[in-house]
């Protein structure tokens, strides 16, 4: 990872400031600003990520040196550097990701959500476990295990709540569709849900917590993909999924309890003393949103309150965009269609060139592509009946709203509108609303 010289972060902040939008510069000095910070990215091959942490560094340190990171107790700063000086190999977004998660381990109990951290790669050797003990090191009241039963998990969580349970060969764990593993990993996303269990000695039903940080690390070939994909999305929707790829220079030299980590858990501990969930909504990029909206929300706040807000949604921006789905973001653009029109039902084609107008990755969009996409989730066409201005009903191929209500619940976790927000226009015309 390559770094441009000190002496220019006090420009490359200056010039992000004015591309991002300082109240006081006119159009002109915008588009300038962005051309030279394009220059420089360019030039020193910086991602929009590094960018933002170098803008976010410099206005909260300006007269301080660059490669001192620990001249002042924040912990963002101190944990990313931390994790930096281990010598793993991955791109500087995931190490935000890391970071910010890190931290959200200390105040999660403030959020609804705890993300899933699901660190996967093609084959073994790949850097994953040294990664996870890195982060069980820094992580609040971390427990690194190797692909333990859900049976495990929720009775160790029932005298140890709140621990940061650390995964490891995950592959080898029970991921199917009924498994009681997908139950525990999907409740424990949110807070509020318990596993109940009769249990035989005390005579009586156990409910057992599930809510607690948790990161998986595991091989995730072709098949499990499938099979993560067909029979438990819900795992993929609650984790923010990081790809980790080969490398022959990353380091292995993490020993358990390792003494550098003790003072960095101080420091994170401190911090969380003093942290408060903000009262107002936080806010996210566009495209972050539904289920992955909520895996950002508290290292959102979390990166605010540390003042890198910016550089953690960029991080986020570049994560998603490199485990772009285009079947998630097929259904998504046609809930996104439904809501804009305010119908029940479209014709085939009228959602097609809706889709169209939506995003420009459907623009060579058939209606037989979309049969064909719709089908793998036992979506099929339909006779849908409008009635026309003049009184006179009309039946073409398409689809009813009622026909996306569960993909959109399991894959987007889609609250829907109430029945009466919900009309059918009496007249829609191909290409206007």
């Amino acid at each position: 990872m390559s770094w441009p010289p000190e002496a220019l972060w006090p420009r490359i902040a200056a010039l992000w400031a004015h591309a991002h939008g300082t109240p006081s510069a006119n159009a002109g000095e915008l588009a300038k600003a962005f051309v030279e910070l394009e220059k420089l990215k360019s030039d020193f091959d910086l991602s929009d990520v590094q960018v933002a942490y170098i803008s976010e560094f410099q206005m909260l340190n300006p007269s301080s040196r660059i490669i001192k990171r620990e001249r002042r107790e924040n912990a963002f700063e101190i944990t990313l550097g931390t994790i930096d000086d281990v010598g793993l190999v991955m791109p500087f977004e995931h190490l935000i990701i890391d970071t910010a998660w890190i931290l959200h381990t200390y105040v999660c109990p403030q959020f609804l959500h705890t993300p899933r951290l699901l660190i996967h790669s093609r084959g073994s050797g790949y850097g994953k476990t040294v990664r996870l003990n890195v982060i069980k090191e820094l992580a609040s009241r971390g427990r690194c295990w190797v692909a333990p039963s859900a049976a495990v998990i929720y009775r160790f969580l029932e005298t140890c709540p709140l621990s940061t349970l650390v995964i490891d060969d995950a592959e080898r764990m029970d991921w199917g569709k009924k498994s009681l593993l997908v139950q525990v990993i999907d409740a424990g996303h949110r807070q509020g849900f318990l596993i109940p269990r009769f249990d035989p000695v005390r005579k009586e039903i156990v409910e057992y917590p599930t809510f607690t940080p948790l990161a998986l690390g595991l091989i995730l070939d072709r098949s499990l993909r499938e099979k993560f994909l067909s029979d438990v999305p819900q795992v993929l929707t609650r984790s923010i999924t990081c790809e980790m790829k080969k490398s022959n220079e990353g380091l292995d030299n993490i020993l358990p309890g390792d003494p550098r980590f003790v003072p960095v858990r101080a420091v994170n501990a401190r911090w969380a003393e003093t942290f408060r969930r903000p009262q107002a909504p936080i806010s996210l990029p566009q495209g972050i949103f539904a289920r992955c909206a909520n895996n950002y929300q508290a290292l959102a706040a979390v990166a605010d309150s540390l003042g890198y807000g910016a550089t953690l949604r960029a991080a986020a921006v570049a994560i998603e965009a490199a485990n772009f789905d285009p079947e998630i973001q097929l259904y998504q653009d046609i809930y996104s269609v439904f809501e804009r029109l305010q119908v029940d039902r479209l014709w085939s084609n009228e959602l097609v060139q809706a889709l169209k107008e939506t995003n420009d990755i459907w623009a060579s969009l058939t209606n037989s592509a979309l049969y064909e996409q719709l089908w793998k989730r036992g979506i099929d066409y339909r006779s849908v009946w409008k009635v026309g201005a003049n009184g006179e009903r009309r039946s073409n191929k398409g689809f009813y709203r009622e026909q996306f209500k569960p993909v959109w619940r399991d894959l987007l976790g889609h609250t829907e509108a109430q029945p009466s927000k919900i009309i059918q226009l009496l007249r829609h015309k191909r290409g206007t609303e």
